[in-house]
C-alpha cells in the first residue's frame, strides 16, 4: 500500500472510531504527514520506515526503547508510529479514544442522574449538537474518574493532573465545560461544596495573537496543489475557493446547501455557523467556474440537500472541511513553520491580504461577516505591517 493511501484510510478509522478532530491531528496526522513529506507521498509502505526516519529525524531510534519511560512528546511519536504500522497489517488500531471508550461505560445513578439534568439544561439554552456531544463525552469522563458520591479535592486535582499531558487547548476546554458542570450542581444542590477555587486559570488576555497569514502567492500555490491532487480535487478546489477569496469559516462551508446558492444573481448567502449573522457574497468566476465543476463532474449523486458531499454521499462534516486544507498544506510546497495551517488561516489570509493592498478596515470587515468592525480592527491591523510602520516609533536618545 502506498504510503498516500495508507495515511488516508488509517487517517479516516480514527474519525469514524470517535477520535476527536484535534485528538487525531495532535497525536497522529501531524506525525504521518511530517514522515510522508520525508519519505514521499507514492513511494511504497513498509514498517520499517518510520523507524529509520525516526531515526534520522530525532537522532535515535525511539521505536525500540521503552514507552513507559519516554517523555510525552517521543511517546506521542512512539504511539502514532506504532499505530501507523498496525493500522498496516491489521487495518485496525488498539486503543480508543475519550468518545469510544469511556462514553460506552454505564456512570452511577447518582451520577448519571446529575449527567442528565445537566445536559437538560444545555438544552434549554440551544446549545448545538456538536457542542452538547463533546459536553457529554467530557462529563461522562469526568464522572467515571471523580463520582460526585466519593468526590474530594485530592482526587479532583489528580483528575486535572490526568488531564494535563493532553493538548493546551483540551485541556482548557475540558476545565471550561467540567466548572461549568461543577457549578451547576452547586446551583441545583446535587453537591454542597464549591470547587470552582481549585480549578486552574485559564484567563488569557485577549487580541495579543498575531493570526497566522500566507501571502496571495502561497495561497495561490494552496489552491494549485487542491486543483491537481488527491482524489476529491474539484471539490476540494471548490472549498477552498469558497474560504480564500469569500473568508468562509469551516462550518459555514460544511452547511452550505442548493439553497444558499442564487445561480441567477450569482449570489451565496449564508447564516454564518458562528454568529448566526447574515453574509451574502458575489460569486466571481473563480468560485463559480470551480462550484460548477464540482457539482457537474465530480459530485456524487444524492438527494442530500448540502452542497459539498463525500464520496459515499454523505454531508462533510466541519472537521473534515479543517482536514483537507491541514493535510494540503503539509504535502504542498509551503513552509507553514511557525504558522497554524488549518482552514481558519485562508480567511485571516483574506483580510491581511485585503488590508496590505490598500483595502479599508471596514471592507475587510464586511467581507469577512463580523458584526462590530472593532472585531476586525482589534484582531487583523497586527498583520497590516505597511501601516504599522507608519506608527513607529523613534527610539530616543540619551540627553547625558
Amino acid at each position: 500500500m502506498r504510503i498516500k493511501q495508507l495515511l488516508e484510510e488509517a487517517t479516516e478509522w480514527l474519525r469514524n472510531h470517535g477520535y476527536t478532530e484535534s485528538t487525531t491531528r495532535i497525536n497522529y496526522v501531524r506525525f504521518w504527514n511530517g514522515f510522508a513529506k520525508s519519505i514521499g507521498m507514492d513511494v511504497e509502505y513498509s514498517e520499517t520506515m518510520p523507524n529509520d526516519y525516526i531515526a534520522r529525524e530525532y537522532g535515535r531510534d525511539i521505536m525500540s526503547e521503552n514507552p513507559s519511560a519516554l517523555p510525552t512528546k517521543e511517546y506521542r511519536i512512539y504511539r502514532a508510529f506504532r499505530a501507523l504500522n498496525e493500522f498496516h497489517s491489521t487495518q485496525t488500531i488498539s486503543g480508543t479514544s475519550m468518545a469510544g471508550a469511556t462514553v460506552r461505560q454505564i456512570l452511577p445513578e447518582q451520577e448519571n442522574s446529575a449527567l442528565e439534568k445537566y445536559m437538560q439544561h444545555l438544552d434549554n439554552l440551544d446549545y448545538s449538537a456538536n457542542t452538547k456531544r463533546y459536553t457529554y463525552a467530557t462529563v461522562h469522563h469526568h464522572l467515571l474518574f471523580c463520582p460526585l458520591s466519593t468526590i474530594n479535592d485530592r482526587n479532583l486535582l489528580g483528575y486535572f493532573n490526568m488531564i494535563s499531558d493532553c493538548s493546551k487547548q483540551t485541556v482548557k476546554s475540558r476545565l471550561k465545560v467540567l466548572k461549568s458542570f461543577h457549578a451547576f450542581c452547586l446551583e441545583q444542590g446535587i453537591s454542597n461544596t464549591d470547587y470552582s477555587v481549585l480549578f486552574p486559570s485559564s484567563k488569557t488576555r485577549r487580541n495579543i495573537e498575531i493570526p497566522s497569514v500566507y501571502s496571495t502567492d502561497e495561497v495561490s500555490v494552496l489552491l494549485e496543489h487542491l486543483k491537481n491532487n488527491n482524489q476529491n480535487r474539484k471539490r476540494n478546489y471548490a472549498i477552498a475557493s469558497l474560504a480564500a477569496v469569500h473568508g468562509f469559516r469551516a462550518g459555514d462551508i460544511a452547511g452550505m446547501t442548493f439553497a444558499n446558492i442564487d445561480w441567477d444573481s450569482g449570489i451565496i448567502r449564508i447564516s454564518q455557523s458562528k454568529t448566526t449573522k447574515a453574509v451574502e457574497h458575489h460569486l466571481i468566476p473563480l468560485t463559480g467556474n470551480a462550484l460548477a465543476s464540482y457539482l457537474l463532474d465530480e459530485r456524487p449523486g444524492s438527494n442530500d440537500p448540502h452542497v459539498f458531499l463525500k464520496r459515499d454521499g454523505r454531508a462533510l462534516k466541519s472537521t473534515s472541511v479543517s482536514s483537507i486544507f491541514f493535510n494540503a498544506y503539509n504535502q504542498s510546497a509551503i513552509v507553514t513553520k511557525g504558522r497554524k495551517h488549518g482552514s481558519h488561516s485562508l480567511r485571516h489570509s483574506l483580510a491581511s491580504n485585503m488590508l496590505a493592498s490598500g483595502s479599508g478596515i471596514l471592507e475587510a470587515s464586511r467581507a469577512l461577516g463580523h458584526e462590530d468592525v472593532d472585531t476586525t480592527w482589534k484582531f487583523y491591523a497586527k498583520t497590516d505591517i505597511a501601516n504599522l510602520r507608519l506608527c513607529g516609533l523613534e527610539v530616543p536618545t540619551n540627553a547625558d
